[in-house]
């Protein structure tokens, strides 16, 4: 008889164990399918649940048991604390102003003539890359070298004031320089000149005073009797700074040429085949690399190199090479520089016509590209070539 209790007791509450774990396993597929699917809201409708991406952070009501046996692995994913260690280049700092974000290979330049002619390169965070790209492009000549003045975070009027014609009339080495590469400009946008009143960016007064300074660094550097190379802005994807900088870009491109300088301009070689804003593009080699940084205003190491590519294209246009004893300046055109032990004839002959000197005419009958590209004589082949008719 008291077996028979026993079960009679037992069996319904067998029963409510069964009902209530049927009824939790119930829940549990609720709310495991509701993220998968969508929801009601007050008025019967049913609207999307977006699905985080990073399925890390979704919901999962067996978590906590899956963190007690394997650990939770936020931990691994967060980002750096403030005081975390930075590369030696400052990316983490420099990339929101546009600036030196990027990594350069270590290299070693070849030793440099104690009468190399200086490159100096002035400006700001653009400029210092630049700097950075011809010394890498321009290591194995030992009769040039480059310097910089770099300020970063200022401009011509925007970031902290700087006196760029005084910076540029102290330079330790101002006889040895032989051309002033200039590019800066991104942290003018927004910025209020300082007078009574003060002068507001976006005005026509603010354009004119912007002018008047890109003047004046010119007129400095054509006053030290030293050509000058401007770098433009380049293309952002943000329409207004690109309005802005191709203003600012008009002006420095104007007033380097009125002061006799070049102007090198890389708002093309930076847009997509489309014209549109890119990250990536051809690098030096032709190769599909990514020359912007994240904020779209910066370069990337390889954009760094493609700017400064141009930039030594232009310096090798004006000053004639890097291959002489030390470079030589006309002194009524600094614009015009050539190298000592000139090929070419001298200034007050043309360019393929006969000099007065008869020693200079007895000369260029000798050469041979006289004979070969003017005469149009066929060039002798080497001995033992199957061209050489000596045999």
């Amino acid at each position: 008889m008291p077996e028979t209790v026993y079960r009679r007791r037992t069996l319904p509450s067998l029963a409510l164990a069964c009902g209530l774990i049927l009824c939790g396993a119930a829940v549990v597929l609720a709310l495991v399918a509701a993220p998968a699917g969508a929801q009601t809201d007050g008025w019967g409708s049913r609207t999307p649940i977006v699905v985080a991406e990073n399925g890390r952070f979704s919901f999962n009501p067996f978590g906590s048991l899956l963190r007690l046996f394997k650990g939770d692995d936020r931990q691994k994913s967060r980002p750096p604390k403030d005081g975390a260690k930075r590369n030696s280049s400052g990316a983490a700092s420099s990339a929101a102003s546009g600036g030196s974000s990027y990594s350069k290979p270590r290299f070693v330049e070849q030793a440099k003539d104690p009468e190399a002619g200086v490159l100096l390169v002035i400006g700001d965070e653009m400029a210092d890359g630049v700097a950075e790209g011809l010394k890498f492009l321009l290591q194995d000549k030992p009769m040039v070298r480059t310097e910089k003045i770099i300020h970063p975070g200022s401009g011509l009027i925007g970031g902290k004031p700087v006196e760029w014609s005084a910076d540029l009339r102290s330079f330790a080495e101002l006889d040895r320089v032989r051309a002033v590469v200039v590019m800066m400009g991104q942290h003018d946008p927004a910025s209020t000149l300082a007078g009574e009143p003060p002068v507001e960016f976006g005005t026509q007064a603010w354009a004119d005073a912007y002018r008047t300074r890109t003047a004046q660094l010119v007129e400095t550097v054509r006053g030290l009797r030293k050509p000058v190379i401007w770098i433009g802005l380049p293309p952002t994807n943000a329409p207004l700074l690109n309005a802005d900088f191709q203003l600012f870009s008009t002006i420095h491109r104007e007033e380097a040429e009125k002061g006799r300088g070049s102007y090198v301009g890389i708002w093309e070689i930076f847009l997509s085949d489309a014209g549109e804003y890119s990250s990536y593009g051809p690098d030096i080699d032709g190769q599909r690399k990514k020359l912007r940084t994240g904020d779209r205003i910066g370069f990337t190491w390889d954009g760094y190199l493609k700017v400064a590519f141009f930039v030594e294209r232009e310096l090798t246009r004006m000053l004639g090479g890097y291959g002489g004893l030390a470079f030589e300046g006309i002194a009524d055109d600094p614009n015009f520089i050539v190298l000592t032990g000139r090929s070419t004839s001298s200034e007050t002959d043309l360019l393929g016509g006969e000099s007065s000197d008869p020693q200079d005419r007895l000369a260029a009958t000798a050469t041979l590209a006289e004979r070969v590209l003017v005469r149009g004589e066929a060039m002798e082949a080497p001995t033992g070539r199957v061209d050489d008719w000596r045999r």
